[in-house]
C-alpha cells in the first residue's frame, strides 16, 4: 500500500510540474531538460514496478489456480477410485446371488430327482401315491424354473413373468406327455416384471391350473384349446387367466380329491396374494385371478 501511494504521488507530482517547466515559469535551459529527464525515469520506473506489481499478481493467481486444479483432480481420482469399489462390491453381490439362485436351484432339482426315484421305486405305477409324487415333482420344479431364470438373467431382483409361464407350461406339457397337436396352448402375456416373493405363488397357481386342465379337461385324449392370459390392467393390478374348452369341472369324476386340494392350494396362495378368485364353467373352465402388483419398471434392452 505504501509503494502503491508513494507512486500515485510521484505521478501527481509528474503531472503538476510538467506543465510548469513547459510554460517556462520554472528554471530555464539545461536544467529544464534535467528535471524532464528525472521525470522520465521516475515515469519509466513507476511504470516498470507497475509491470512488476501486476506480473506478482497474475503469478499469485496462477499459483492459486494451480493449486485449486490440483485438489479437483485429486478430488476426482478419489471419486473415481470410490466408484471403483462400489462396482467392484456391486458386481461380487450379484454374483453372489447368482451363486445363491444356482444352488437353491440345484437343491430343488435334487429334491424333484429324488421324488422320481421314489416314484419309480413304487409298484403300482399308476397309482394314487405315483400321481401324488409327480404332483410334488411339477410343484418342485415350478420353484426350481424360478431360480433358474434369476439365475440366467441380469436382473436378479425381477423376472419376467411371462416367459417364466411360457417355460413353466412346456414342462408340463413333457411331464404329462400331451401331444402339442391334440391340446393347443396359447400364451400371451404381458411384460410383466416380479419379484421372487411373488413369483413364486404366481408361479404355483399357474402350475396348479395348468396341471388340472391337462389332466381332467380332455379325458379319452380328447382335443382342445389351452389358454393362458398375464395382463396389466389399471390402478397397479394383474390379471392371471387359465382356461380351456374341456368339459368342465362338474364332468370330471376321477381323482376329485385331488382336484379339490388343488383348489384349496390355489385359494390358499391367492389369498396370500390379497387376489380375487373367479371361475367360470359355462363354456369349459375359466380361471381368472386379479393382483396388486408392484409399481412395473420398463425392461432394459
Amino acid at each position: 500500500m505504501v509503494r502503491i501511494g508513494c507512486r500515485y504521488g510521484i505521478l501527481s507530482f509528474l503531472l503538476t510540474a510538467i506543465p510548469a517547466h513547459a510554460t517556462g515559469s520554472g528554471p530555464s535551459g539545461y536544467e529544464n531538460f534535467f528535471w524532464i529527464l528525472v521525470w522520465v525515469v521516475v515515469l519509466v520506473i513507476t511504470v516498470f514496478l507497475g509491470y512488476l506489481q501486476q506480473n506478482r499478481m497474475v503469478r499469485r493467481k496462477t499459483a492459486e489456480l494451480r493449486r485449486e486444479l490440483f485438489e479437483r483432480q485429486m478430488t476426482e481420482k478419489e471419486l473415481l477410485a470410490s466408484d471403483h469399489k462400489l462396482r467392484q462390491s456391486l458386481a461380487e453381490k450379484d454374483a453372489l446371488l447368482k451363486e445363491i439362485h444356482h444352488r437353491v436351484k440345484n437343491n430343488l432339482q435334487i429334491v424333484s430327482s429324488l421324488l422320481y426315484l421314489q416314484e419309480d421305486s413304487m409298484q403300482d405305477p399308476n397309482g394314487k401315491g405315483v400321481e401324488i409324487l409327480r404332483e410334488s415333482q411339477n410343484r418342485v420344479k415350478s420353484m426350481a424354473l424360478i431360480h433358474e431364470q434369476l439365475y440366467s438373467t441380469t436382473d436378479l431382483a425381477k423376472i419376467d413373468f411371462g416367459r417364466y409361464v411360457q417355460g413353466l407350461t412346456a414342462n408340463l406339457f413333457d411331464a404329462y406327455g400331451i401331444d402339442a397337436g391334440r391340446i393347443r396352448l396359447n400364451v400371451c402375456a404381458d411384460d410383466v416384471r416380479l419379484g421372487v416373493d411373488m413369483a413364486v405363488p404366481c408361479g404355483l397357481i399357474v402350475n396348479e391350473l395348468v396341471s388340472n386342465s391337462l389332466k381332467h379337461a380332455f379325458p379319452e385324449h380328447g382335443c382342445g384349446m389351452l389358454d393362458i392370459v398375464v395382463r396389466l390392467l389399471n390402478n397397479g393390478r394383474m390379471e392371471i387367466v387359465v382356461a380351456d374348452d374341456g368339459v368342465g369341472l362338474t364332468a370330471t369324476s376321477d381323482g376329485e380329491e385331488k382336484q379339490s386340494l388343488g383348489l384349496r392350494l390355489i385359494n390358499t396362495l391367492a389369498t396370500q396374494l390379497d387376489g380375487v378368485l373367479t371361475v367360470d364353467t359355462e363354456n369349459g373352465t375359466r380361471f381368472s385371478i386379479v393382483l396388486n402388483v408392484p409399481e412395473q419398471t420398463k425392461k432394459e434392452s
